[in-house]
């Protein structure tokens, strides 16, 4: 009977009922197959993120990093997704993060090959004795008339004379025949309002070069470099020099010169408005150099004195006196949509700024403050006519609109994020770099950012780890504020976006620095699949 059944089942492998049974079967299986398939990633994505998450808490919970307020999210840019977020939607002060958004704008809105020109010009051409009524040497925003040798490379290099620019800008006035200036030199610093600073700046920020003021006319970051040497004996005053304008403060030498087992502190001060700068301290007798910038009070009237002295040294007698002209924001914004009958005016002599793309560079490798407030009005008066921080400020709302940022996400005060009323959020700066990752500026942003370990402000970062070489990314850092945002790029492919943010921690800079650096290589190494860091 068993026998039988088996021939016929040979015969007859299965009926319709039992075969379409069956096939269900079949398909559930082959489902329930390609379900596991599907979903195995998924599956070890989250592995990833529970795993990251408690390498994240762990590396928060070794110190007192744990204390403060800490925002971060990672995102893959292939396909947009999360890869790890904490705290992604809550406001943070960026520091100098908040130049991401600054310089992005600036890309998209004047684009890389933007050139900013600075022009000497006068109200007629030279008589038949070269006499001009006056010369106005007119500033348009341009932040790398000074010492700073350009295109970047690696590092900041400098060269001499720091006034080169403005030795070329006085002898094309000589070659157009000016020999002598029956009126004044007017330094014009009306391209942008009159706002030198930045609102809730700490006062003592604007006596250093990272606080410098903010013009349209500048010159050497709007800084001068304070040099502190030791004096020949035990006792004796310290050498002090301002460089490259020696004179420009009145000096008080208050610093002593120590025997050797006394470590070295310097003190500067200087009240807003004053030419006094006090310098106080103890140096020890075999010490090197020490050297601090110092903001330029009044930059523009030091230029139109120093262009003074340039054309005198060329022979070009100068009858009148330096002044410097300004616009206040009232004035400047009444003026918008006038159309006033413009003032004739001769230009003499003009030079001409490196594509904007160079001065991003500057500005996002070695952080430079002043470039990005300076970039910010001068994109305003571009776009809306109005060289303002509210111009500024309303250009960057309206930029994070188009990125589909949420309002409440950002509160824009300044373009550089010395001011602590600036706030943004982990997921508005993801959003930043996506959009940049994105567009076709992104050759330009990326190379402007420092790269972990070789250059800028990550030079010294990351040097022994696996990320050394393969993070782009924009570091920020102010009192118990350390972030870190920009991009990973695994051996592997598959670029990744990231931001770490953390405000109100109670850690000195270098601990806080070092916590952060932690943490980007522990989401390097778990997203990234590189080798373990060393």
């Amino acid at each position: 009977m068993e026998s039988d059944r088996l021939r016929n089942f040979l015969r007859f492998p299965l009926g319709r009922r039992e075969r379409s049974g069956w096939c269900l079967r079949r398909q559930l299986s082959l489902l329930l197959l390609a379900s596991c398939v599907l979903l195995a990633p998924a599956a070890a994505l989250a592995r990833r993120h529970r795993a990251l998450a408690g390498q994240i808490n762990a590396i928060l919970h070794a110190t007192s990093a744990r204390r403060g307020f800490w925002g971060i999210e990672v995102v893959r840019l292939s396909d947009g997704k999360v890869l790890y977020a904490r705290n992604a939607d809550r406001l943070f002060e960026p520091a100098s993060t908040m130049k991401l958004f600054t310089t992005a704008a600036a890309l998209t809105k004047l684009g890389p090959d933007f050139i900013i020109r600075t022009t000497v010009e006068c109200p007629s051409l030279p008589d038949s004795e070269g006499r001009v009524p006056d010369l106005i040497l007119v500033g348009r925003g341009d932040p790398n008339l000074g010492s700073r040798v350009l295109p970047y490379h690696l590092k900041t290099e400098f060269r001499s004379p720091a006034d080169a620019d403005f030795e070329e800008l006085a002898d094309q006035v000589v070659k157009k025949g000016v020999r002598e200036v029956t009126g004044d030199i007017i330094a014009d610093d009306s391209y942008y309002a009159d706002q030198p600073y930045g609102p809730n700046w700490a006062i003592d920020d604007m006596v250093w070069g990272y606080g410098a003021p903010i013009t349209a006319l500048a010159f050497n970051d709007n800084s001068l470099t304070l040099r502190v040497q030791p004096g020949s004996a035990v006792g004796s005053c310290a050498q002090i020099a301002l460089e490259p304008v020696a004179g420009y403060y009145r000096i008080k030498d208050e610093v002593k010169t120590t025997s050797d087992d006394v470590p070295a502190k310097v003190e500067v001060a200087r009240a807003p408005g004053s030419m006094d700068l006090d310098v106080w301290g103890h140096v020890p007798l075999g010490s090197r150099e020490i050297k601090e910038d110092v903001a330029i009070e009044n930059p523009p009237r030091l230029i139109g004195e120093m262009f003074r002295r340039l054309l005198e040294q060329r022979g070009v007698k100068v009858d009148g006196r330096v002044t410097v002209r300004e616009q206040s924001p009232a004035a400047m914004a009444a003026d918008v949509g006038a159309s006033p009958e413009p003032e004739a005016r001769y230009v003499l002599a003009e030079h001409d700024s490196l594509p904007l793309r160079q001065d991003i560079k500057v500005t996002l490798k070695v952080s430079q403050n002043l470039h990005a407030e300076m970039l910010l009005r001068t994109m305003a008066r571009k776009v809306s006519g109005q060289g303002s921080l509210q111009a500024g400020v309303k250009i960057l709302a309206g930029f994070a609109r188009e990125l589909n940022i949420p309002p409440d996400q950002v509160c824009f005060a300044g373009g550089s994020g010395l001011s602590r009323d600036t706030l943004v959020s982990p997921n508005a700066l993801i959003k930043l770099l996506e959009f940049m990752a994105r567009s076709g500026d992104f050759k330009d942003f990326l190379d402007a950012l420092p790269v972990a370990g070789v250059d800028g402000t990550l030079a010294d970062r990351f040097e022994n780890t696996s990320a050394k070489g393969r993070i782009h990314a924009k570091t920020g850092s102010m009192e118990h504020v350390n972030t870190l945002a920009g991009y990973m790029d695994p051996p592997g492919g598959g670029r990744l976006a990231f931001v770490i943010m953390s405000n109100s921690h109670p850690l000195h800079s270098a601990a806080a620095i070092g916590v952060v650096d932690r943490l980007a290589v522990a989401i390097y190494r778990q997203f990234a699949g590189g080798r373990p860091a060393r």
